[in-house]
């Protein structure tokens, strides 16, 4: 009977609450709780999105992310899912040296291959589709045997339109990884794949990448080319379309109604269908590069008057030139110009002789020679190259009146705009996305993000680009988006538990809205610092040029990865 007495008292106690007398002093209800600094999830925010990785590789080295099984939750508009051209052997034995030759689209997979990342989970804005969303699935990132190239087994279009893709038994030195793809979404509807992200993220060590245009996204090359020059690089730069599927034969009789082929035999259809598609694309691309370069060495480009893989035909010809004299006039070197210049007037003139030429000939090979100056141009390049495209890396100077009178310069121009154009081929099937959002759409995709990490626990790591500078987040709403941001991560794990690390020009200014939302600022950096190639050591290295430059505090506990 007490008992039940008991509990009537504390039902009706409800009307009339007794006054309760709390220590505000007591550690359970201070306002204010200390965090040691080495509990604490620093926030990284950069502006180039290869710079987050100098800043994974520097927690790994000071112990607060494990050397190997890192997830990487990277939301933002772009997969980053390009392959650099760096030797396997460089990427995994000299972790630090190589990351001053990554760019913004092939950060990724480096770390992957070096065995620091297992699992790559790709969000993305509803408009970016360039990848096909997926659940958790199993890839390989290995050397090609022949050339001893870094590539990986996904059959996607993403993968073979940049030559990147290989079959499994054309690989070797096999690292493996899983891959999730999903789109971000509104706070109240939770999906399978949603699932997949917490389940796999459950227990794990795991990097908080965010790119700014995941909300709000641009396409910088819009403004850069015409659409002339847009269908001469569809023309040249696409790859074949996929043959059809050929799933196994199953006999004259037909299939029970109720029988599918094995996730397996799919994948595997699919994996030679496009390994025929990469390595015909591939010979294409390297044709392509070798007349590119032949226009600027040797002033002569053998031509078929029937297409393949190793010659280009006189239309090839007539576009690559067409495309190239489109290019200011100061981009190369008066007699590069010139031997442009000339080629695509042969190529015009066999192209108009072609009912006169007999059908044996096999090919007809161009001399080329100085001819009249060239016609100007005013259609403006980008200044840099390749998907998700880094349009933020000035090699010339473009408003300069000097002309490159090298050989060597011109190489590197021809080799630049093979790249780009390679990345921004089959615009109308794969475009870069494009789509400037609303606040609306901002708060929406922020808010179903903030959903998302309040199911999951702290990351080790926060990294945050705001991929203004190179043209993908909008200038005039990126300040808007990153305080949005971060007002979402108070929300979801308090002032007290992050340490803010700003490493972008201009930081400054933002440092005392900041401030005034309670964040600590650990780390303000006026200019963003870049390692020189003749500066590369290895060890330790980005922690020493951080430690010397004085942009960085040091850390006591940072360690070498290598």
């Amino acid at each position: 009977m007490q008992g039940s007495a008991g509990a009537s008292s504390s039902v009706s106690g409800r009307s009339s609450p007794q006054n309760l007398s709390i220590n505000e002093n007591d550690p359970f209800f201070r306002k204010v709780v200390n965090i040691p600094s080495s509990r604490k999830v620093k926030v990284v925010v950069v502006e180039e999105h290869d710079i987050a990785l100098r800043h994974i590789y520097r927690t790994i080295g000071s112990k607060r992310l494990p050397s190997k099984g890192i997830k990487l939750l990277h939301i933002d508009a772009h997969p980053d899912l390009c392959i650099p051209n760096i030797s396997p052997s460089v990427i995994v034995d000299e972790p630090y040296g190589m990351l001053s030759d990554l760019s913004i689209e092939n950060w990724i997979f480096p770390a992957v291959f070096s065995k620091f990342v297992d699992h790559i989970l790709w969000l993305h804005p509803p408009w970016s589709k360039q990848i096909t969303n997926r659940r958790t699935t199993d890839y390989v990132i290995g050397r090609r045997k022949l050339t001893d190239e870094l590539a990986v087994n996904i059959p996607e279009p993403y993968f073979y339109n940049e030559g990147i893709y290989a079959h499994r038994c054309d690989m070797e030195s096999e690292v493996p990884f899983t891959f999730t793809v999903c789109t971000i979404h509104g706070a109240s509807t939770l999906c399978n794949v949603c699932s997949d992200v917490t389940m796999n993220l459950l227990n794990e060590a795991f990097v908080l990448d965010v790119d700014l245009d995941a909300f709000s996204t641009m396409d910088p090359f819009l403004s850069f080319y015409s659409p002339g020059q847009f269908a001469l690089i569809d023309k040249l730069f696409t790859a074949p379309r996929v043959p059809p599927l050929r799933l196994p034969d199953r006999g004259s009789r037909p299939p029970p109604l109720d029988s599918t082929c094995s996730t397996l035999e799919v994948f595997e259809s699919a994996s030679l269908a496009a390994k025929v598609v990469s390595d015909a694309h591939r010979q294409r691309l390297s044709t392509l590069l070798q007349c590119m370069e032949s226009l600027t060495t040797s002033g002569t480009v053998d031509l078929s008057i029937t297409p393949s893989l190793e010659k280009l035909d006189v239309y090839d010809i007539e576009a690559l030139t067409s495309l190239l004299l489109s290019l200011p006039t100061e981009t190369f070197s008066p007699s590069t110009y010139n031997h442009i210049q000339t080629a695509h007037a042969l190529a015009t003139s066999a192209i108009q002789e072609m009912g006169v030429v007999s059908a044996s000939e096999e090919q007809l090979q161009l001399s080329l020679g100085n001819t009249s100056p060239h016609q100007d141009n005013n259609s403006e390049p980008p200044k840099v190259k390749l998907q998700r495209v880094d349009t933020s890396r000035d090699f010339f100077d473009w408003t300069s009146d000097s002309r490159s009178e090298t050989v060597d310069n011109d190489l590197e121009l021809m080799k630049h705009f093979h790249d780009l154009w390679k990345s921004l081929a089959d615009r109308e099937n794969y475009p870069l996305p494009h789509h400037i959002s609303s606040a609306e759409e901002q708060a929406e995709l922020i808010g179903g993000l903030e959903s998302l990490l309040n199911r999951m626990h702290n990351p080790s790591l926060i990294t945050i680009a705001r991929s203004s500078l190179d043209g993908y987040t909008p200038t005039n709403q990126v300040s808007s988006i990153q305080m949005q941001f971060f007002e979402a991560l108070r929300r979801i794990y308090g002032v007290e538990l992050l340490t803010v690390a700003l490493d972008y020009d201009g930081a400054a200014k933002d440092v005392q809205a900041l401030r005034s939302m309670g964040f600590e600022i650990s780390e303000i950096r006026g200019e963003v610092f870049r390692f020189s190639s003749s500066s590369v050591n290895t060890g330790s290295l980005l922690l020493s040029h951080c430690e010397a430059s004085g942009d960085y505090r040091s850390e006591s506990d940072t360690r070498d990865i290598s």
